[in-house]
């Protein structure tokens, strides 16, 4: 989102008053270096959720930012998020290491573009750090719907695959080429699903890198009613 005048801030805050919560934080971790968990407990009972729908925290007098949710719990009235702190002079990142056990702070409750498809037997989600709560929560509602779950990261730290449960591949950091391969070798052993319209390809994370996988999977006979996409940033512009 981007940087907007503090009055501006202020009025959304008070004419969708309704649309924000009274979240508490209940919960920090450390997931690796750049990878913070922090677990938020609020009123969730009229909140309506869908996979990859987002969040808004102001972080600043100026300075909205978007973050998937996910283990999104209406009863117990909580859900998590991973924030991937990756920039350490980002005004996101200040915001969130400053966030401890007990802090309250006002959420924009998740809203977006339905994202997930119901109808689909796989679903491959795709995407980078951002893309984290994006995929937990896709792989949430696939597990649910008795459907299967597949899933490529660009990474530093693979490790946090496994220790979010997100088992699928791994590509390192700027290297679509893996991610290609990868891709490659998927639509050889799911050549049938692919065929007929059985697969659902979620593109989240980085503009520039889903845009080269689209055209990718396009070009490889992937219907694009088959393929959802959601950039979340992209180099060189700020507040995506």
């Amino acid at each position: 989102m981007p940087s907007l005048p503090k009055w501006i801030n202020d009025t959304v805050e008070n004419v969708w008053s309704s649309k924000f919560k009274d979240c508490t934080v209940t919960h920090t971790e450390s997931v690796t270096d750049d990878l913070r968990l922090i677990r938020f407990a609020a009123d969730l009972q009229e909140v309506h959720f869908e996979p990859a729908y987002a969040i808004g925290i102001r972080i600043n007098e100026r300075d909205f930012r978007n973050y998937s949710p996910f283990n999104f719990n209406k009863k117990k009235g909580t859900f998590d998020v991973v924030f991937h702190l990756h920039d350490t002079t980002a005004a996101g990142n200040s915001f969130v290491t400053r966030l401890s056990t007990g802090d309250s702070i006002k959420i924009l409750m998740p809203r977006g573009k339905r994202f997930f498809d119901p109808t689909a037997a796989i679903h491959f989600s795709i995407g980078d750090e951002t893309s984290l709560g994006s995929s937990l929560s896709i792989k949430e509602m696939a597990e649910e719907t008795k459907a299967s779950f597949i899933c490529l990261h660009e990474l530093e730290n693979p490790s946090a695959l496994e220790t979010l449960s997100l088992y699928g591949y791994h590509a390192p950091k700027n290297n679509t080429i893996d991610i290609i391969e990868a891709l490659t070798d998927f639509l050889k052993e799911e050549k049938q699903a692919i065929y007929n319209n059985k697969v659902t390809f979620y593109l989240t994370g980085s503009g520039n890198t889903l845009s080269q996988v689209r055209q990718f999977l396009k070009a490889k006979g992937v219907s694009p009613r088959c393929i959802r996409t959601q950039a979340y940033w992209i180099e060189g512009r700020k507040g995506l």
